[in-house]
């Protein structure tokens, strides 16, 4: 199942789990309206009680009340519940309290955490996620928690980020990042919503049976007298029926729950081998929350039951009613991974920690591996000796593409390469670059740097003037700095460093956001062209900030073919054969082998270079993006095509490609993963 078919199956179990909430509505709503009749029947009077009863059955006044009173208890709870953590996973794990780990910290335990985050991060092609501790949690457990992307976020458990070794730390994280990048979040903050609306009811009837008891109680004197407090107890017994549907309808909710949880929890794991390529980091982590007294559960953390079917592990007790658990029984999991194991767990020793099989390597003298071109080399996709061809000394090595299927197929799915990739690549950057990337200030003056024109020295003095212009002499100083830092940079090294910095500058102030924006389009365009670097590095960057600033949801599909988007098509594919084509023949067949991947788009034309411009492509792609993830497919196949028509992929190329689509909401991992650029 690959990336396209996961958030296909994505939304139809969001689709699914709607029709159950309402059936479950439905069915709290009809027993909440046989329970009001029978009391309202009963209370009306001692003659021709059944009467009364029957009547207040069929009363289609109270029936609708009853209906849409349980419906808007549930829905306006469920709507409150959605504001609360309307800032994706920031609030969420707020709402358990966790703790933000600083991105520059020197705690060994942490920067162990952050390391193994970031290097997930650039392995799949997507902007650092903020981490969060919980701390004096002693139990191993985890959780990945957002809507999108953008504001996803991943929370461990104290216990989790100082027991762990580092590759059982990291099959766990690989285990989150599974989840955000097969669109588990999302889904998991609606069964969270759902879940409260439930709850709120048997609230309400709580409060009832307290008002009815407390009435009755103090009016049982004179109710003994004149035969009173009927209303009091018809509260209370309204309350005790409440509470009794409500509990069905969180056990409801519940099974809900279990069943779309077990089922993500297995992909999960089994995505996380595929990352990894290391089971025995997963089950080794697995393998010490059975052996922990407290396991997996955890003790002092807020709504943790609330938010249970998002953790790594079981966070509650065990549940006597195994089908309302939500994830598969721990054992079955470790063995899904290493069958060979016993189930005895006091073989388990939490030592200390294991150093490193690798030799630790100085920042900026670890050499990157080979090329990883998907579809290039043996079958298990093994990374390739490094090869240079002519365009090397300009940053534009270029490598064989042997299939523009395996380009897709790659998306949302980084290997062992990618990951081995993304350590050697932290470790080659210079150390002012990756302390520039954890601070807020310094990593805007690292995104100007990038953008400085390294040849012309005119123009690198006019983008000085306008940085100093915009935020300040300190900002130009600061870039300027950087800027010989950068120059020493690989050039696949570029975007990975703007995912790194992406969180640092979240934290920039709103009023700042503008105008760093600004700048960064001012930048790429002072020397009166935009490259495609530059626009690749300033479309990365503004459409991960934009959601953090502007705190708009991205739509779901509005477009499920591509026959009203006949422009847009021919305008990506028509602007991708310009930059690929060096004449007209070459620019034809690059637009011709990209069209053939877009058949079921009307009216497809070749447009001349005056048309489709990289400003177009981007209001192009602006449009595209609300395509059903299958159209997202052959846009990107389309793409990859027309780009790698001639047979080879330039680094330039492939950072177009990681942004057009980064633009469509697919991060695809590095392509030319590593190219010997020295000439």
């Amino acid at each position: 199942m690959d990336f396209f078919e996961r958030q296909h199956q994505a939304k139809k179990k969001t689709g699914y789990l709607v029709f159950l909430f309402c059936v479950s509505v439905l069915l709290i709503s009809l027993l909440n309206h046989l329970l009001i009749a029978t009391v309202i029947g009963a209370s009306s009077g001692a003659e021709g009680e059944l009467e009364f009863v029957t009547a207040a059955y069929t009363d289609p006044v109270l029936a609708g009340l009853v209906f849409l009173g349980t419906f808007a208890v549930i829905g306006m709870a469920g709507l409150y519940r959605k504001s609360q953590l309307s800032g994706g996973g920031s609030s969420v794990a707020a709402m358990m309290g966790g703790r933000l780990v600083n991105m520059a910290t020197i705690d060994p335990d942490e920067r162990k955490l952050m390391n193994v985050v970031e290097e997930m991060a650039i392995a799949s092609s997507v902007p650092v996620p903020e981490v969060y501790v919980m701390d004096g949690e002693e139990a191993i457990n985890a959780f990945a928690a957002g809507y999108t992307l953008d504001d996803a976020v991943i929370g461990v458990t104290e216990g989790c980020m100082r027991r762990l070794q580092r590759d059982e730390l990291q099959g766990v994280i690989a285990h989150e990042f599974s989840h955000i990048l097969n669109q588990d979040m999302r889904l998991n903050l609606r069964l969270v919503t759902v879940i409260f609306g439930l709850v709120a009811l048997a609230v309400i009837g709580r409060v009832l049976l307290r008002i009815g008891f407390y009435s009755s109680h103090g009016r049982s004197r004179r109710s003994s007298e004149n035969g009173g407090g009927g209303g009091a107890l018809a509260i209370g017994l309204i309350g005790v029926g409440l509470m009794a549907t409500s509990g069905l309808g969180i056990l409801m909710g519940n099974l809900i729950k279990s069943a779309v949880s077990r089922q993500r929890e297995y992909l999960a794991d089994s995505s996380a081998v595929q990352f990894t390529r290391n089971p025995e980091g997963l089950a080794g982590a697995l393998k010490k929350i059975g052996a922990l007294s407290g396991g997996s559960r955890l003790l002092n953390t807020p709504n943790a039951a609330e938010a249970s079917h998002m953790f790594f592990g079981n966070a509650m007790s065990k549940s006597w009613f195994s089908i309302t658990s939500t994830h598969p029984p721990l054992l079955e999991r470790i063995l899904l991974l290493e069958p060979s194991f016993d189930g005895d767990y006091s073989e388990v020793k939490f030592d200390e920690r294991r150093s490193p099989t690798a030799k630790p390597v100085a920042s900026g003298q670890q050499p990157l591996p080979g090329i990883l071109i998907p579809g290039v080399g043996d079958a298990l996709g093994q990374a390739l000796p490094p090869v240079v061809m002519g365009l090397a000394a300009a940053g534009q090595a270029q490598v064989e593409v042997a299939s523009v299927g395996t380009i897709a197929d790659s998306i949302g799915n980084p290997t062992p390469q990618h990951v081995d990739f993304a350590a050697a690549l932290l470790k080659s950057l210079p150390d002012a670059v990756r302390e520039a990337a954890r601070d807020t200030h310094d990593a805007c003056a690292l995104m100007f740097a990038l953008l400085l024109d390294p040849k012309d020295g005119t123009v690198q003095k006019k983008q000085l003037g306008q940085v100093e212009e915009l935020f300040g002499e300190q900002m130009a100083k600061a870039t300027l700095k950087l800027s010989g830092e950068v120059a020493k940079l690989d050039p696949r090294a570029k975007l990975p460093v703007a995912d790194l910095a992406i969180g640092a500058l979240r934290r920039m102030a709103r009023e700042q956001f503008d105008s760093f924006t600004h700048l960064l389009e001012t930048l790429a365009a002072a020397d009166e062209q935009i490259d495609l670097f530059e626009f690749s590095l300033s479309k990365l960057v503004i459409r991960h900030l934009e959601p953090h600033f502007s705190k708009q949801r991205k739509k779901s599909a509005q477009y499920y073919s591509l026959k009203k988007l006949g422009h847009e098509c021919s305008v990506l594919i028509s602007s991708l054969a310009c930059t690929a084509g060096s004449d007209d023949e070459t620019i034809q067949a690059a637009y011709d082998a990209g069209a053939v991947h877009l058949a079921g788009a009307t009216n497809l034309i070749q447009l001349p270079a005056a048309e489709c411009g990289l400003q177009e492509l981007d209001q192009a792609l602006g449009a595209l993006v609300g395509v059903a993830p299958n159209l997202k497919r052959q846009l990107i196949q389309a793409a990859a095509a027309t780009v790698s028509a001639d047979g080879y992929l330039q680094i330039q190329e492939a950072e177009l490609l990681r942004a057009i689509s980064d633009s469509l909401d697919c991060p695809m991992p590095p392509l030319a993963i590593a190219l010997d650029t020295a000439a």
